[in-house]
């Protein structure tokens, strides 16, 4: 169905995997996540949701693709019960996606517009703030006594199931996951299927966790990995001005069918740029980032911790970079709007992404990796107030689980308006360069006895040139550094800025 042109109603009806990152995370190996987001990316295919729904509705054109996403649309008959309809595409959506994902959470909101912009703003927008939508959950077990799952030790026991060369009882979910790993590989549908299809490399991500943590330089020690949670910024104030502007122009109409998609495709252009961007991609000749979450502008992935970094810098600049080549005609047309009116409304920005990154040794449950990835993120997003590309990050090895004492970063510090290394950049690689040896030196001494001892232990060995940036004036010692980053920052950031 194309976006209406005649002020036509039309139904849209949203359905959305709730939670869904901690969801992926339940199961502690890699092939147990790798499997439930191929599950995911499959039962929310297009092709998978149209055979389903078949003359109830469409699959929405003017939503973007996101995994765990569903958007249907329809245009009612005169008289029809609305509301009877919706409940019947929703159960059988519902009955689909429990079938292939039992232990995921569910809702489903639904509302009208003469396009989908217009019904999101409007109803369904409102409708999920206010919690009035329909939720589908998993069964919760009636029998106290029932056998726990052997794999995620929360939902009782089904099966008994060969798990690694042993037998083991698992519950729906978990046995779903169970697959072998050439199936998730191959997938086109899955992240990682998709991500591997983009790459022109020849293998697939290491088979878990320690061996993609061992694909990392001999000098990362090649034990720890980095989890990466990365999201839009001020988006939802550009959708809802591109929505609440007036529908008569037509290059409106196209940018509202179109935006949605042009996001989709940033989001998923952007991994694959920041993938290529890795030298360790190409000498390896390999896959060196595993993508668990990839939707709309929401990104969850583990890489090599000494990749990290290189990653995230060059996601956040080309997703940028895309986004603004997407919406310079938009912003050009709504700030002109906006300027013409009496009460001089200030211009929109074009939204750009933040990042929240945490280290850890591979073993380190990916579940609790997630959640503080997350965390990372909205204390990135929260400096900024969304205004403009940020990073948070977190050392667990180094500095534990608490919320890191350091202010978050912005792109800006680190990449130029061209993508290269800034001068900050460039002094956090010759500090990077520095033996890591001397470096945790350092970092004790900033932590112990404060950045003059450190300065002073740096003279004497002589790498007082590497720290000069970090270091307030020494007459001026309420001052900034010249970098705007403090010693221990920096120092934290280069136990993993080697390959940056």
């Amino acid at each position: 169905m194309t976006a209406d042109r005649s002020g036509t109603a039309h139904v849209y009806v949203d359905f959305g995997a709730i939670r869904i990152q901690s969801y992926l995370t339940r199961t502690p190996g890699l092939r147990g996540h790798r499997a439930a987001s191929d599950s995911l990316a499959r039962a929310t295919a297009p092709e998978a949701i149209e055979k389903l729904v078949g003359h109830l509705a469409d699959v929405n054109p003017e939503a973007g693709e996101a995994d765990g996403v569903v958007s249907l649309c329809f245009t009612p008959a005169p008289g029809e019960d609305l509301e009877a309809r919706v409940r019947r595409l929703q159960d059988r959506v519902f009955a689909h996606l429990r079938t292939e994902l039992p232990g995921a959470e569910f809702h489903s909101v639904w509302g009208q517009g003469t396009y989908y912009l217009d019904a999101y703003d409007r109803e369904i927008h409102p409708k999920t703030e206010a919690g009035d939508v329909r939720y589908d959950l998993p069964a919760t077990a009636e029998f106290p006594l029932a056998v726990p799952c052997a794999m995620c030790h929360m939902d009782p026991a089904a099966t008994w199931e060969t798990v690694n060369e042993k037998s083991k009882r698992l519950c729906p979910d978990c046995s779903m996951r169970n697959v072998p790993r050439r199936r998730s590989a191959g997938d086109e549908h899955s992240p990682e299927g998709r991500l591997a299809g983009s790459l022109p490399v020849t293998h697939p991500a290491p088979e878990d966790f320690a061996a993609l943590a061992a694909l990392g330089r001999a000098e990362s020690g090649r034990n720890h990995l980095a989890t990466v949670s990365i999201d839009g910024n001020a988006f939802g104030e550009f959708f809802k001005a591109l929505a609440q502007e007036g529908s008569d122009d037509p290059r409106m109409r196209n940018w509202k069918t179109n935006i949605s998609r042009s996001l989709s495709a940033a989001t998923r252009d952007a991994l694959t740029e920041a993938t290529l961007s890795l030298p360790l991609t190409d000498e390896r000749d390999q896959v060196v980032v595993v993508p668990h979450v990839v939707g709309g502008d929401d990104v969850l992935v583990s890489l090599p911790a000494d990749q990290a970094w290189a990653f995230t810098l060059a996601f956040l600049y080309e997703f940028g970079r895309s986004i603004r080549t997407a919406t310079a005609d938009i912003l050009e047309t709504l700030n002109g709007r906006r300027a013409g009116r009496p009460a001089g409304e200030p211009p929109l920005e074009a939204p750009t992404a933040s990042a929240g990154i945490v280290f850890a040794h591979s073993g380190y449950p990916l579940n609790l990796l997630a959640e503080s990835a997350g965390q990372r993120l909205r204390e990135a997003k929260r400096a900024v107030r969304g205004k403009a590309a940020s990073v948070q990050w977190l050392d667990i090895t180094a500095d534990g689980t608490e919320a890191p004492e350091h202010e978050p970063l912005l792109l800006s510090a680190l990449r130029t308006p061209a993508g290269g290394p800034t001068p900050e950049a460039t002094a956090l690689s010759a500090l990077a360069s520095v033996h890591a040896s001397h470096r945790a030196r350092l970092t004790e001494a900033v932590r112990s006895d404060g950045e003059i001892t450190a300065a002073v232990i740096a003279h004497r060995v002589g790498h007082l040139e590497a720290v000069q940036p970090f270091l307030s004036p020494f007459d001026q010692q309420k001052a900034p550094p010249p970098t705007g980053i403090g010693l221990g920052a920096a120092l934290n950031i280069a136990r993993w800025w080697p390959c940056a």
